[in-house]
C-alpha cells in the first residue's frame, strides 16, 4: 500500500492559493479526500472515521470536534470518542467518555500558575497525564474491541491528538494499516515532534513550546531555548523509560505508525513562519464559527454602552473567582474608573461589584467580540479565542498563565495588536493605564 504522506506529497497544492479561494473546512475534505485516494479508496466515497479525543480540555476538543465538523459536513462518517458530549447527529456517532476523565476545566489559578511556574516541572505533569490518558482509554471495552478486531474492517482511518509529552497515545493508530491523522490544538508539539512527525524544530530558531517569546531573538534567548529543549527533552525520555521499565504497560509495546497527515491548531497571522514537514497542515481558526444572536440580556448591554465594551475572560480552564483577593480588587478598583462598560466571566457572585460590570458563569466569546461595540478583549492568552480576536479585530490585553500562552500572546505583541502583563503583579494603575491605551489607539 503507498504510504498516504508520499501521495499527498506527489500533489501540488499551493496552500497560499487553498486559503484564499475557500474554507479551512474544505481544506480538511479535500486532503482527506485525497489521502484516501492515495489507500485505493475511490475519491467519490465517503470515508468511515474512528476519532479519539485523548484530553479532558475544552479548547482541545473545541479544535478537534472542529475539525471532525469539516469531515461530517463534507459527508464522511465520523464514530468518537469523546468526554465531550455533544449529541449524535447526521454521518457523527459519539461515544461518551465523560465517567473515565476527569474534566480539566473551572481549575484554581494559584495551583496552576505554581505548576507551570518553570519549564522543568510541568513537562514531567504532562507526561504523568499523558500516560493518565493511555491508561484510561486501554480500559474502554469498547475501543479496545474496536483496534483490536474492527478497525481495518469497519474504519477508512483513525484520527486522535497524540499528546503533548508524552508518546504513548500513538499505539491508537500502531499496528495498522490504516492512514493515521493526527491533530495538534496547539501552535507547536515541542517534545512529541519528532516521535509524530519524524522531525524537529532548530530550537536556536524556533520557540520551544514553554518557552515565553514567539521567537528566540537575541543570543542569550537561543542559547537559553536550546538548553532548555535539550535538557527537557532528555528528562522525558529518561523518565518515560524508567516508567516502561518499572511500570510497563501494553501501549508500550506498540510499534509508532507516523502520521500521514497532521492537522494543526496554527495560523500565519498570529505565529512566526518556522519550516514544517510537508505533511503537517496549519489550520488555525478552523472552529470560527458563523456568529449567532447574542442573549437578550447582554446583547442590551453590550448596546446600551455609549462607550464601547470590554470583554474580560480567562476561558474554560481557569475559574477567575480563584484569583487572590488583592488581584481582584485591583481589576475592581481599575475598572470602576473606565468609561466603558465590561463583560466578566466570573464564576459565583462578586462582592462590591462596579456598576459598569454584569458577570456571567459563561460568555458566548465568540459572538461577543464580532459585535461593533467591543473595544479590547482581556485573555489568557488561549490560541482558539485569540483567534476570534484576530478575526473580529478587536485588540487584546493579554495575562499568559501556562503552556503555550505566553508565545501566543507574545506573537501578537510582536504584531501590534496586543499588550501582555504579568497577572501576578498587576496592579490597578498599571491595568488601567494599559487598558486605555489599547482602546484609545486607532492602530
Amino acid at each position: 500500500m503507498i504510504h498516504a504522506s508520499h501521495c499527498i506529497n506527489s500533489n501540488v497544492i499551493n496552500s497560499n492559493t487553498i486559503e484564499m479561494n475557500m474554507s479551512h473546512k474544505s481544506v480538511v475534505s479535500i486532503l482527506i479526500l485525497t489521502l484516501f485516494s492515495c489507500t485505493f479508496i475511490q475519491p467519490g466515497n465517503t470515508a468511515r472515521i474512528l476519532a479519539v479525543e485523548t484530553f479532558a480540555g475544552k479548547s482541545h476538543w473545541n479544535f478537534m470536534s472542529a475539525v471532525l465538523r469539516a469531515l461530517t459536513n463534507n459527508g464522511h462518517n465520523v464514530t468518537v470518542f469523546t468526554p465531550f458530549v455533544e449529541g449524535n447527529r447526521v454521518n457523527y456517532t459519539e461515544i461518551d467518555m465523560s465517567s473515565m476523565f476527569k474534566m480539566k476545566i473551572a481549575m484554581d489559578v494559584v495551583e496552576m500558575r505554581q505548576l507551570f511556574n518553570d519549564q522543568f516541572t510541568p513537562a514531567s505533569f504532562m507526561l504523568k497525564l499523558g500516560r493518565h490518558s493511555c491508561d484510561v482509554l486501554t480500559k474502554n471495552d469498547q475501543l479496545n474491541d474496536i483496534l483490536a478486531n474492527k478497525l481495518e474492517t469497519d474504519f477508512d482511518a483513525i484520527i486522535f491528538e497524540p499528546g503533548i509529552i508524552s508518546g504513548c497515545l500513538t499505539y491508537l493508530g500502531a499496528n495498522s494499516t490504516l492512514p493515521v491523522i493526527h491533530t495538534s490544538p496547539v501552535p507547536i508539539n515541542t517534545y512529541t515532534e519528532r516521535i509524530t512527525y519524524g522531525d524537529v524544530h532548530n530550537p536556536a530558531t524556533v520557540s520551544t513550546m514553554l518557552f515565553k517569546s514567539a521567537v528566540p531573538k537575541t543570543f542569550v534567548q537561543r542559547l537559553t531555548n536550546t538548553l532548555v529543549f535539550l535538557y527537557i527533552s532528555t528528562i522525558i525520555r529518561f523518565q518515560e523509560f524508567l516508567l516502561q521499565v518499572i511500570e510497563s504497560k501494553p501501549y508500550d509495546l506498540s510499534i509508532v505508525t507516523p502520521p500521514s497527515l497532521v492537522f494543526t491548531n496554527t495560523h500565519f497571522i498570529s505565529d512566526k513562519a518556522r519550516p514544517t514537514p510537508s505533511n503537517v497542515v496549519s489550520v488555525g481558526g478552523i472552529h470560527l464559527k458563523p456568529p449567532k444572536k447574542i442573549p437578550q440580556d447582554i446583547l442590551n448591554f453590550i448596546e446600551d454602552s455609549p462607550n464601547g465594551v470590554i470583554l474580560f475572560t480567562f476561558g474554560s480552564t481557569i475559574a477567575v473567582n480563584s484569583l487572590p483577593r488583592n488581584i481582584v480588587t485591583a481589576f475592581k478598583e481599575a475598572i470602576a474608573q473606565l468609561p466603558q462598560r465590561v463583560l466578566l466571566k466570573y464564576e459565583g457572585e462578586m462582592e462590591d461589584k462596579p456598576k459598569n460590570v454584569m458577570t456571567k458563569k459563561w460568555l458566548p466569546q465568540r459572538d461577543i467580540l464580532l459585535h461593533k461595540n467591543v473595544k479590547l478583549f482581556v485573555s489568557h492568552g488561549g490560541i482558539s479565542g485569540l483567534y476570534e480576536a484576530v478575526d473580529a479585530g478587536v485588540p487584546v490585553l493579554g495575562f499568559p498563565l501556562f503552556g503555550d500562552q505566553h508565545r501566543n500572546i507574545d506573537n501578537l505583541v510582536e504584531s501590534g495588536m496586543a499588550i501582555s502583563m504579568e497577572l501576578f503583579s498587576v496592579t490597578r494603575d498599571t491595568f488601567l493605564k494599559n487598558v486605555l491605551d489599547l482602546v484609545n489607539n486607532d492602530k
